[in-house]
């Protein structure tokens, strides 16, 4: 019998050691080893909490260490301690006695002494304090838990006090939001039926497809089973909204798996126009006619295609959902920002620029082009989009309404605070005719 520590010790060590992504580890372990409901919500909170705070806890941990310990008691020891710090309903003696108990089934009785000795010494003096790092860099680094060199770039662009505020949020818990299939059912009837099941729903105040639902897992509800509903950031909706499509469009989604937003952009036409999703990787393309089967749309095909590499036809609308750093997105994927370094960011740059370079070819006179990233590193988007636009003197801004301030602008750059929603990166240009 595997307990939900046990579970979280090697979803945490999945990740962090293997390289796996935490939102699909986590749903493969469910399917695996079922927990009820108490359970599933201390895994989920264990798991996101220790990656979330990995560099904090090692700080906390640091002083305590007196010999060499091997990685899995080390991320034994950040689980517990994240237990201590964060979590109010756990008692001491319990946490402390789970952490032994697995010490000792992986690493035989002198593990579980140390683990034993390290717990009781933590829990019982007082931990460093960050307040006394004197580089703001390094102390916001180890405060929240984020790379140093993510931060130096966030004070950069973005100020101290926006850069703690986007830090803060970033720890906050992920909301549930879902966009309504309107070629299947409407708001107000999507509503009524997620109420009945005993979710709390509530309106989005900017968007009308999207909906805020609490209560439990929306996964486990019928109408996403019906594919009535889908799961998606509320940042993310926005994307399909800026394209402003029109009946009739043929429309580029260049690389759209797992196709959340192509799908989107076909429940908005509703069959009255064409939408072809392309990605690079043949196994990503079955997940998204798996979408389309389960949304029941009509107008959009998917297909392998490489978007570095020229199309065979003319589009009246393009999207340019950049490959990025992913750095908007650590609510729900928070090894992201331990695993991406300053030379991948310059990489994406290069192949964004490829990209938008190769499929703006593809665009009629006239037409637009939306580029959106899901990252907050200005590297990767007001950089790309006037580096884009210098070398292409054909095309222009089309600018956006800010739904914050409800002002015109060209960029959109949507903070993580902002709507306690994804950071995300918008920007639409035009062909000129």
């Amino acid at each position: 019998m595997v307990t939900v520590r046990e579970l979280s010790l090697m979803t945490i060590e999945a990740v962090l050691k293997d390289g796996a992504y935490s939102n699909l580890k986590m749903n493969e372990m469910l399917q695996t080893y079922p927990l009820n409901a108490a359970d599933r919500g201390l895994y989920t909170e264990l798991v996101y909490g220790t990656i979330k705070r990995k560099l904090t806890l090692d700080y906390y941990l640091k002083p305590f260490i007196k010999t060499k310990i091997k990685g899995w008691v080390r991320r034994l020891l950040w689980m517990s301690l994240y237990q201590y710090l964060y979590l109010d309903k756990i008692p001491m003696h319990a946490l402390i006695n789970e952490a032994v108990n697995i010490a000792k089934k992986r690493g035989g009785t002198q593990t579980g002494n140390t683990v034993n000795a390290i717990l009781r010494q933590m829990t019982s003096q007082p931990l460093p304090d960050i307040a006394s790092i004197k580089k703001q860099p390094e102390r916001l680094s180890i405060q929240y838990s984020i790379p140093t060199w993510i931060i130096k770039h966030w004070l950069t662009h973005f100020g101290a006090e926006t850069t703690e505020a986007i830090a803060a949020n970033l720890l906050l818990p992920a909301t549930q939001t879902v966009r309504v299939n309107r070629t299947q059912i409407t708001v107000d009837e999507a509503i009524e039926r997620l109420m009945a099941e005993g979710f709390d729903v509530q309106r989005d105040v900017d968007l009308d497809v999207c909906l805020h639902v609490s209560g439990h897992g929306v996964m486990t509800s019928e109408l996403f089973d019906n594919g009535w509903i889908s799961i998606q950031d509320k940042s993310s909706m926005f994307v399909a909204e800026y394209m402003e499509l029109q009946p009739g469009d043929n429309v580029l989604d260049s690389c759209s798996a797992p196709g959340g937003k192509a799908c989107h952009m076909a429940e908005i036409l509703n069959g009255q126009g064409t939408v072809l999703a392309t990605d690079v990787h043949a196994h990503k393309i079955q997940l998204i006619d798996h979408n389309i089967r389960k949304l029941h749309l009509k107008g959009i095909r998917a297909a392998q295609h490489d978007a570095t590499e020229p199309y065979d036809q003319q589009f009246d609308k393009i999207l340019l959902d950049a490959p990025c750093s992913g750095l908007g997105v650590l609510r729900h994927k928070p090894e992201i920002k331990y695993m991406m370094t300053p030379q991948d960011v310059e990489g994406l740059v290069d192949l964004q620029l490829r990209i938008i370079d190769n499929v703006s070819k593809h665009l009629k006179v006239g037409g637009t082009l939306v580029y959106s990233t899901c990252t907050i590193e200005q590297l990767e988007n007001d950089n790309v989009i006037y580096t884009f636009l210098k070398s292409h003197p054909d095309f222009e801004f089309d600018p956006i309404e800010d739904p914050r301030t409800h002002e015109t602008v060209k960029t959109l750059q949507l903070l993580p605070q902002d709507m306690h929603a994804d950071g995300f990166f918008i920007t639409r240009v035009r062909k000129k005719g």
